[in-house]
C-alpha cells in the first residue's frame, strides 16, 4: 500500500508545482513513507530520516511510522504527515509540525490517484483502508484507522483510466480486502465489476481467513482475468495462540479454507504468513504450526519472527518474551521446513508449461528475463523480453527454488 500511496503523492505534488528527482541527494525535500508493522523495515526508516536531516534536507516523514511516533519523530522531521492527511499535503509540506488525523476522507488523494499519469504495466489500486480486527500483535488499526471502503465506481474509474494508459495487471489492495463492503456492494460484487473490464490480469491482497467468503473462489474459478493466487495469512498452526492473537479463525478452519478453495481451483498457488516466538509460544505450539505447513503445502510463505510493535495490544500484555536463541531457532527451522516443501512444488512445474508476464531482467543476469505466471510463482526466462509482454514458458530446471524455463511459440 506503501508504493501505491507514493505514486499518488508524487503525482499530487507534481501538479501543484514540485519538480521530482531520482536523487534523493540533489533534492530539497525528501519524503519518507514507512511501514511499521515489522521492527526492521521501521529501524531503518528512522536512519533514512537521520541521514537526510544531517543533510540539511527539509524532511517529510509519512505513512504508519508518522501516525505511530507522531510528535516524537520532529527531532528527525521537519513535517510528520499521516496516512489520512495526504490530501492536505501540498498545502501542509510548505509548513512544519505534525499532521495525523486518521478520521480524515481521502477524496483528494484517489482523485490524484485517477490522474496519474506516469503508470506501469502492473499497478495497485487501493480498495479499502484500515482494519477493525485488533490482532494482539499488529498496529494497523493504531496507524492507518477503522475500515473505511472506497466507492465502487471510483476504484472502477481508476481502474479504467490505468487500462487506457496500457496498465495490464491490476492489483486490488487493503489491509483486509475481504471486508470490502460499501453501500450494499461487498468483495466478490466488486471482483465481478472489474473483471468485466478490458485487464489482462487481476490480484488482490491481503486476505484475512476470518473474512473471506467462498464465493470469491467460485468467481476466481470463472473469470479468467482474476488470478488463481491468494495470499491468506495464518501466523501460527495453534489453535491457543490462534485465540490470543484473537484471530478469529481456528486451524481447522483455516484448513477447510484451504481445501475448500483447491477443490474449486484446482491450480490455486496459496501463499501465507507465519509467525513464530510469540511471547506464549510454547515448543507444542510451535510444533503445530510445523504440522500445519506440512498439511497445507503453501506455496510460498513469508516467516518471520514476532517483534514488539507499540501500541500493539500484546505489546501491553506481555512484559516478558521469549529468550531469542529460542525464537532463531523455531524460525530456522520453519524456513528449512517450507523451503522444503517449496522446492518440490517447483520442480514439479518441471516439463510444464506457463504463461508469464514479464516484469523485467534476472537479478543476476541481465541477459535473461524474470517474469510471473498466473499464481504468482517468479520465473527465470532464458532469453531477454521486454517488460509487459505475455508468453509461454516451458519450465526446463530449477535453480535453488526458481524455475527455469524456455520461452516457446504459440
Amino acid at each position: 500500500m506503501n508504493e501505491y500511496d507514493s505514486a499518488v503523492i508524487k503525482e499530487m505534488l507534481k501538479e501543484n508545482g514540485f519538480v521530482y528527482t531520482n536523487s534523493p541527494d540533489a533534492a530539497n525535500i525528501v519524503i519518507v513513507n514507512g511501514c511499521v508493522v515489522r521492527e526492521k523495515p521501521e529501524k531503518k526508516e528512522f536512519e533514512l530520516l537521520k541521514y537526510y536531516k544531517k543533510r540539511g534536507k527539509f524532511v517529510v516523514s509519512a505513512g504508519c511510522l508518522a501516525q505511530k511516533d507522531k510528535e516524537a519523530l520532529l527531532e528527525f522531521s521537519d513535517l510528520v504527515v499521516g496516512p489520512m492527511e495526504y490530501d492536505n499535503l501540498p498545502e501542509i509540506i510548505k509548513r512544519r509540525g505534525v499532521f495525523t488525523d486518521y478520521n480524515k476522507e481521502r477524496d483528494k488523494f484517489y482523485e490524484y490517484a485517477r490522474k496519474r499519469d506516469e503508470v506501469g504495466f502492473s499497478e495497485y489500486v487501493t480498495i479499502m483502508t484500515g482494519c477493525d480486527n485488533f490482532c494482539t500483535y499488529c498496529v494497523v488499526p493504531f496507524t492507518r484507522g477503522r475500515e473505511k471502503s472506497r466507492p465502487p465506481w471510483d476504484i472502477i474509474d481508476e481502474v479504467k483510466g490505468l487500462i487506457a494508459k496500457g496498465t495490464k495487471e491490476i492489483t486490488l489492495i487493503g489491509q483486509n480486502v475481504n471486508s470490502y463492503f460499501y453501500e450494499g456492494v461487498d468483495f466478490k460484487d466488486l471482483l465481478q465489476m472489474i473483471s468485466k473490464l478490458n485487464v489482462k490480469r487481476i490480484r488482490f491482497t491481503t486476505s484475512h481467513p476470518r473474512d473471506i467468503s467462498l464465493a470469491v473462489f467460485d468467481i476466481m474459478a470463472k473469470k479468467d482475468n482474476i488470478m488463481p493466487h491468494i495470499h491468506l495469512p495464518v501466523q501460527t498452526g495453534s489453535n491457543k495462540l490462534l485465540k490470543e492473537m484473537r484471530r478469529g479463525y481456528t486451524r481447522e478452519e483455516y484448513i477447510y479454507i484451504v481445501d475448500a478453495a483447491r477443490k474449486i481451483i484446482p491450480d490455486i498457488v496459496i501463499s501465507a504468513d507465519i509467525m513464530v516466538g510469540y511471547p506464549t509460544e510454547t515448543e507444542e505450539d510451535f510444533l503445530s504450526t510445523l504440522d500445519l505447513v506440512k498439511r497445507v503445502q503453501f506455496d510460498y510463505a513469508y516467516m518471520f519472527i514476532y517483534s514488539p510493535r507499540k501500541p500493539s495490544i500484546a505489546y501491553y500484555r506481555y512484559k516478558e518474551q521469549l529468550p531469542k536463541e529460542v525464537a532463531v531457532r523455531r524460525h530456522r527451522r520453519l524456513v528449512e521446513t517450507v523451503q522444503q516443501i517449496v522446492i518440490k512444488k517447483r520442480k514439479d512445474m518441471i516439463g510444464k508449461t506457463y504463461e508469464v508476464m514479464i516484469d523485467g531482467h534476472a537479478k543476476k543476469n541481465e541477459g535473461l528475463s524474470r517474469g510471473k505466471t498466473r499464481g504468482n510463482i517468479t520465473v527465470v526466462v532464458e532469453k531477454h523480453i521486454p517488460e509487459g509482454e505475455f508468453i509461454k514458458v516451458k519450465i526446463t530446471h530449477v535453480n535453488g527454488a526458481t524455475p527455469i524455463g524456455k520461452p516457446i511459440k504459440t
